[in-house]
């Protein structure tokens, strides 16, 4: 059955139950917050400003349309941030924080940690509204594209761009039915597309010769390179599946939160984020918010909530302060000890990171 389909039943189906006119039924069903498994979203019996406050607060967007989902039974106080509708789905937005967290590193600019002012965090597509400044260098970093300096690949594999009918810029992997949209906060945004330029600026005049070589520009197929990345991320050949589950699963609701994220980058206008090999992803800066705040209000939108049907691994009996635990997934905060940094130090660096962005 074609999604086409699935969708027309869910909403007709949805829609002769409810009343709700059949295509704004359509619509909720693309988005994924109806379909043939979910037919009926669960009317929560809580206050729906509530809610809407919890979800404007994680997600930077505004609460008149957070209020209606709260009211249309799509969010609730235990889980005010829909989920990724998919294991496809969860696995892309979880490597867009694994590229983005490395390559963006004490490199952000105005706290957009990952790149990310604002989401809208539907089910089956969640639209990213990126920082004006770093929009186009967010889309070359997630592109997959072999560096030869670098010695494999970078980006996420089988990641591929397409025109978005609505604005912005959909990528999709090859394959699935995962996608995600960037649309940058400048509406007039064109996204420039990477060459087959290294990061020092050199190119080569032969395909065979370049230094970088962009893997997305083959659109259906992937690469020998990211299949080989591809085993990497689900860590392959081990009897880590559930590892990799749970990873996905804490790493794609921090991206889907990522106005809570921004909390650590707001002393200076960036922070130091990494991660260790592809397991977790580590969020630090010097000075300012209390790790403990943002712990609060990471939880309080649900992070490690036990998704319905899911079984979970009970935590380590010593649990550390700053990391979130979702089953084997880890996810960390730091605050560090002390903060050497003038305002006058830090102005310059925001200067010098600035460069980056308007190269």
């Amino acid at each position: 059955m074609s999604k086409k389909d699935k969708h027309g039943r869910a909403a007709s189906a949805f829609s002769k139950t409810t009343g709700v006119p059949y295509e704004t039924s359509r619509v909720w069903a693309k988005q994924g917050f109806i379909s043939l498994r979910r037919p009926f979203p669960k009317r929560q019996d809580e206050p729906s400003d509530y809610v809407a406050e919890l979800r404007a607060e994680a997600t930077g967007w505004p609460t008149e349309e957070c209020l209606k989902w709260a009211e249309q039974g799509f969010i609730s106080t235990s889980l005010p941030i829909p989920d990724a509708s998919s294991a496809e789905q969860r696995h892309l937005e979880a490597f867009v924080v694994h590229v983005l967290a490395e390559a963006l590193r004490d490199g952000q600019l105005d706290s957009a940690v990952f790149g990310v002012t604002r989401v809208r965090p539907l089910p089956s597509f969640p639209v990213f509204y990126l920082h004006a400044e770093m929009a186009n260098v967010v889309v070359s970093e997630v592109l997959p594209r072999f560096e030869a300096g670098y010695g494999g690949i970078k980006g996420i594999p089988g990641l591929r761009p397409a025109p978005s009918p609505e604005g912005g810029l959909d990528l999709r992997l090859v394959g699935t039915g995962a996608r995600v949209r960037f649309v940058s906060e400048r509406g007039d945004w064109q996204p420039t597309f990477p060459a087959n330029v290294a990061p020092g600026g050199t190119t080569a005049d032969r395909e065979d010769d370049q230094e970088v070589r962009q893997l997305w520009r083959s659109e259906e197929t992937l690469d020998p390179l990211e299949h080989e990345e591809l085993r990497f991320w689900n860590m392959e050949p081990s009897s880590r599946r559930r590892d990799v589950i749970e990873r996905n699963w804490l790493l794609s609701r921090i991206l889907r939160r990522s106005a809570l994220a921004n909390m650590t980058g707001k002393s200076h206008g960036w922070a130091n984020t990494y991660t260790h090999a592809y397991e977790d992803v580590v969020m630090e800066w010097c000075c300012g918010e209390d790790p403990r705040r943002v712990m609060s209000k990471f939880l309080r939108s649900g992070l490690t909530t036990t998704p319905p049907g899911m079984h979970m691994r009970p935590d380590p009996d010593f649990k550390h302060s700053e990391t979130f635990y979702f089953g084997s997934g880890r996810a960390y905060v730091r605050r560090l000890s002390g903060c050497n940094i003038s305002e006058g130090v830090a102005e310059k660096i925001r200067a010098s990171i600035r460069e980056r962005y308007t190269r």
